[in-house]
């Protein structure tokens, strides 16, 4: 506090010294200029009250504006003071530059360290259908993509093929075979728009540990919030995962108990038959 008010003090000082020094030197030029530009009347003292003037000027200059600049220099100096002192307090305490750097070496190790291995293992290619057909459906599940849900389908259907004809086939085994392709066709596309969100949490993760090498001191609590956003984003994308991995555990047990309806209804039915048989 005492610092504080010593700064403050010799500022005021400083610019009341300014304001005196201004005056004086306006006065010395006004008197040396009325002097040197106006010519002497016959009727003056002449060269020697001229010189006399000067010589006032001059005592004035050495007697009034010089301990005014010497206390000047002296103000400066302890307000040079001051500001090492806080320059000190900001790179030796608060911010110290040895520890900055060391962050910032980390950061630089852990980058060449990991980075390139996280990329290889996301880009691992992991296909191994071997027909036509599923080889391309294959490829579009694991292409990355939101943008073919159309040739997902056709592809999807190519393989599993289509549902049987009404003819052909049962309506409660038509009714099965729908859901059944619909609950994993759903998926399909819920994944690939899960590996199209991975590729931008990790181009986000790139982008905050490049932002990391180079930030600011203070801005490192900016760039734990990018982090904590992006988190929150992909746990809402694991989140749905997880959703439509229990919608499929909700179908599939859908499916079985409508097999053992099917089987109830076909049991039902062949009773009734064998006593019309019998009663003929």
């Amino acid at each position: 506090m005492k610092l504080l008010l010593l700064l403050f003090t010799n500022i005021l000082a400083f610019f009341l010294i300014r304001r005196v020094r201004r005056v004086v030197a306006v006065g010395v030029v006004c008197t040396l200029a009325f002097t040197v530009v106006t010519p002497p009347a016959r009727a003056q003292l002449g060269i020697p009250a001229v010189i006399a003037a000067a010589s006032q000027v001059v005592a004035t200059i050495n007697n009034v504006i010089g301990p005014l600049l010497s206390a000047i220099q002296g103000t400066i100096g302890a307000i040079n003071g001051v500001l090492t002192q806080f320059r000190n307090l900001w790179e030796q305490v608060v911010y110290p530059l040895q520890s900055i750097n060391r962050a910032k070496a980390l950061v630089t190790s852990m980058i060449a360290q990991f980075r390139g291995i996280l990329t290889a293992l996301m880009r691992v290619n992991v296909s191994s259908a071997q027909l036509p057909n599923p080889v391309g459906l294959e490829s579009i599940i694991r292409n990355r993509g939101t943008g073919d849900f159309a040739q997902l389908t056709s592809a999807f259907i190519q393989t599993y093929r289509a549902i049987p004809q009404p003819a052909n086939a049962h309506p409660i085994e038509r009714d099965l075979a729908d859901i059944d392709d619909a609950m994993a066709l759903g998926n399909l596309k819920t994944l690939k728009a899960s590996d199209a969100v991975v590729d931008q949490m990790m181009a986000a993760a790139d982008a905050i540990e490049n932002e990391g090498m180079n930030m600011a001191p203070g801005s490192a609590p900016f760039l734990a919030a990018a982090g904590m956003t992006a988190s929150v984003k992909s746990q809402a994308m694991m989140q749905r995962m997880i959703a439509a991995a229990i919608r499929q555990e909700a179908a599939r047990l859908a499916h079985d108990n409508t097999v053992r309806k099917r089987n109830a209804m076909f049991g039902a039915q062949l009773r009734d038959d064998v006593r019309t048989i019998f009663k003929k």
